[in-house]
């Protein structure tokens, strides 16, 4: 088969390998048939032995396979001979030796060729990345070479291990000796290899069986690998509640299928001959289980690197009355002008925080001011932030949808620095469009009412208070008194906190002001990001002077609408290396 990869990991039922990549694990199953049997070991040579050396598929013009065995046993002390000819190793005369065209080969510095012998490689077996073959653009479809490789310790006869490498195809493949071969496939030959999913809807409570249809013109290996589908987020352990509950293969001889256990899992099956397949395989949904959408992305790997190989994604659902809990994020600026990303837990007994880096590309010390809009959830929905640089222009960055925050960001306009304060307070007008306050320095309140359209997110502002001069810090954008209506919180100069409830009312978005605390001069920076603790109702995060992060978990209940605060853990020494939350 043509594809490798790295790293072994367990499942029931056999050695499976894992491949890493863009956040998902990707199992695929060992290939078999590499004995533990042949080349014999001299009396006092200390015990080695490798394995892992299989057929390569390149795609022409693509990335480069090395020929280095992927395990080993014990310490090498000797020399690895490679040998890679136009035919098959089964000819001592060595007719055929080197490489046929389209194909080339780099050495690394630890590897020369043998003088006067085409196609002979002696490398140091301790330091062995191994030569590497790559297939040229041109590389006609199906131009193979083969490849044999031996172990020769350290004063053994270097020239019986370069015959012996010559005619391994002759002999069985044994702890210190292998072959394979090195094919290149155009893209157009492997595009013949074709899937179809037919993956109908989960019911809560029930079992569904879903169905891959799989053309196999090569031998390779497929898998199904599972995600949200676009829109919804990752779930926590536990949260899913769908199973994974077994996967048949129809008895077809050229497959071997198996699959991860527990939840929504990966379905992997080694196709060993081309031919026609159908995979059936269940999914199981606890009468518990929440309306997820769901995704399996089904990759068909002929090629030894991606990418190149035939794939398919389809999306379904969880058929329940039950919602997903969302999930909201909030936003530190370090010192280092770097923007991070803090997530909490869903359910977790004792609030933490998971700490991700969002951004190195952008000075975003370059802003005087930044606020969202509104909450932002952990998949990148929401109505985005608003960034006023030094020079008092502000900038529109819309969210993305996806795992990175944000977009691009739009010019918004000039003449912001007149504002000594700008909070994102969510739709308080009631056209559910995101809307934004500012306070000049004469402490006058101004709504701009949000438009819905990134390239011009603001309507004229409107003038909706005055005296807001004694607050020195504003927080709005989520409700606090589940009433469906966004509320703003505003702490003046002696520590008092002050809740004022949304109308949803363009012309006065908000009633009277509430006194809900005391002592609050104590923090230095005050966030509502939204429900970080999955109950439905919106929380409030609070950094005191030491760098300290405290949750006050929300109740509802507009005269009193937090509990008493938590202390939230968080990796590293603290948050007091962020000069701005929001």
């Amino acid at each position: 088969m043509g594809a490798s990869f790295p790293q072994l990991i367990d499942f029931p039922g056999g050695n499976m390998r894992r491949l890493l990549g863009a956040g998902v694990a990707v199992a695929l199953l060992v290939t078999a048939g590499v004995a533990r049997a042949g080349t014999a070991v001299a009396a006092g040579d200390p015990p080695f032995s490798f394995g892992g050396v299989e057929d390569k598929t390149l795609m022409p013009g693509g990335e480069r396979a090395r020929l280095k065995p992927e395990t080993g046993d014990g310490q090498p002390d000797g020399t690895y001979v490679y040998v890679i000819s136009k035919k098959p190793l089964t000819d001592a005369g060595w007719s055929g030796g080197g490489l046929p065209a389209g194909l080339t080969v780099t050495l690394p510095e630890s590897c020369a060729p043998k003088p006067g012998i085409t196609g002979v490689y002696l490398c140091d077996a301790l330091y062995n990345p191994g030569p590497e073959v790559k297939a040229a653009t041109t590389a006609v479809n199906g131009v193979t070479a083969y490849y044999g490789l031996v172990y020769v310790p350290r004063g053994a006869s270097i020239s019986a291990g370069i015959k012996e490498a010559q005619t391994a195809g002759s002999k069985a493949i044994g702890p210190r000796r292998a072959h394979a071969t090195v094919t290149a496939k155009t893209k157009a030959h492997v595009a013949q290899n074709t899937i179809a999913l037919t993956t109908p809807n989960v019911p809560a409570g029930g079992v569904v069986s879903h169905t891959v249809k799989l053309h196999a013109v090569d031998t390779g290996r497929l898998g199904l690998f599972p995600s949200p589908a676009p829109g919804f987020r990752q779930w926590d352990d536990g949260e899913l509640k769908v199973v994974l509950d077994g996967v048949d293969d129809g008895g077809a001889p050229g497959a071997r299928c198996a699959h991860t256990r527990g939840e929504f899992g990966a379905v992997l099956c080694d196709i060993e001959q081309p031919g026609d397949y159908t995979i059936t395989y269940r999914l199981k949904a606890e009468a518990a289980a929440p309306a997820w959408g769901l995704r399996y992305r089904a990759i068909y790997y002929v090629y030894t690197s991606p990418p190149g190989d035939p794939e398919k994604s389809v999306d379904f659902a969880v058929d329940s009355s039950t919602p997903v809990i969302e999930r909201f994020r909030f936003m530190g600026r370090s010192t280092e002008e770097w923007l991070w990303d803090f997530q909490t837990r869903v359910g977790s007994a004792e609030p933490d925080v998971a700490v991700d880096g969002m951004s190195i590309t952008v000075d975003w010390n370059q802003y005087s001011a930044m606020t969202r809009l509104g909450a932002l959830t952990v998949q990148s929905t929401g109505p985005g932030m608003v960034a006023r640089d030094k020079s008092g222009v502000l900038w529109f960055y819309g969210t993305s949808g996806t795992g990175r925050a944000f977009k691009d960001r739009v010019r918004v306009g000039s003449g912001w620095n007149t504002y000594d304060t700008l909070v994102g307070v969510s739709d308080v007008t009631g056209d559910k469009k995101a809307d934004l306050l500012a306070r000049d320095a004469a402490g006058g309140l101004w709504l701009y009412a949000g438009t819905g359209v990134d390239t011009r997110p603001f309507a004229t502002k409107v003038q909706v208070g005055r005296g807001w001069g004694v607050y020195d810090q504003l927080v709005g954008g989520v409700d606090l008194t589940a009433d469906g209506k966004a509320d703003l919180v505003a702490r003046d100069k002696t520590g008092r906190l002050f809740l004022y409830e949304g109308t949803g009312v363009a012309a006065k978005p908000f009633g009277l002001k509430k006194q809900v605390g005391t002592g609050w001069q104590i923090y230095n920076s005050i966030v509502a990001p939204g429900d970080l603790t999955s109950d439905g109702k919106a929380d409030l995060v609070a950094r005191d002077k030491s760098g300290d992060l405290w949750l006050y978990q929300g109740n509802g209940v507009p005269a009193k609408p937090y509990i008493p605060r938590v202390k939230v853990s968080v990796p590293g020494t603290g948050f007091d290396g962020y000069n701005l939350l929001f």
